[in-house]
């Protein structure tokens, strides 16, 4: 199966390359291809990444959902791999999804989600837990957890919203109208950059803050100038 890795990003620069370096190297090459979308970052982003990916889009501004449907439209592969920019997927993260999205599945599958890992100390692993347990029994993931999906569930689930915050909450309904997000155990490291700088456990009441007034019909536009604010 031939992968599309799509990365969104937006003023990555200092780390976009490393981490691009590394993802190439854990990967098969020969069947992904990797199409980062910019959001007008002011830094060298875009100009650090070039080497390592196939395909870059620039927008005019940030907003995470319309960056990661305008790279679906760019997407060739069967499967599309949608990962924040700081985030590192498992080692074997094309043998595991390859194996999983081609056995027969009892439930109408919709997408797939690796299990998120923010580190082996708490209050981290408690957050980290609390994230996997709302994917796995509530099927509401968050982007951290990295997106698998067919380009075929892609178009019938209508793609992440244009919408540059809670576009994973909104996806994860979308895709709840058509099948399972199945929660796989190989685990997927964010660099958990707001944790450590604001404190976790005030990170994570802010965040609830924010799905809640989301889930209360905010304006995602007001609530994204809120978070990065």
């Amino acid at each position: 199966m031939r992968f599309s890795v799509i990365i969104p990003t937006w003023n990555e620069g200092p780390q976009i390359g490393s981490s691009l370096k590394r993802l190439r190297e854990i990967s098969d090459e020969a069947h992904m291809e990797l199409i980062l979308v910019d959001g007008g970052s002011t830094d060298k982003t875009v100009d650090s990444a070039r080497d390592f990916v196939d395909q870059v889009r620039v927008l005019e501004k940030p907003n995470r959902g319309a960056q990661l449907h305008a790279g679906a439209k760019l997407a060739t592969g069967d499967l599309f791999l949608f990962l924040h920019a700081d985030t590192q997927p498992p080692g074997n993260w094309q043998e595991r999804l390859e194996k999983f999205w081609l056995k027969n599945h009892p439930q109408p599958l919709a997408a797939t989600v690796f299990s998120v890992d923010y580190g082996n100390h708490f209050p981290y692993t408690a957050i980290a837990w609390g994230q996997n347990w709302r994917a796995r029994n509530l099927g509401l993931a968050y982007g951290d957890q990295g997106f698998c999906i067919s380009a075929d569930n892609y178009a019938k689930s209508g793609g992440f919203p244009e919408i540059p915050l809670m576009e994973d909450v909104e996806f994860s309904r979308r895709l709840s109208k058509i099948g399972q997000i199945e929660l796989l155990p190989e685990r997927i490291r964010p660099a958990a950059r707001r944790l450590r700088r604001w404190g976790a456990l005030t990170n994570t009441a802010f965040n609830q803050w924010i799905l809640l007034r989301y889930m209360l019909g905010a304006d995602p536009t007001k609530l994204w100038e809120r978070y990065y604010a």
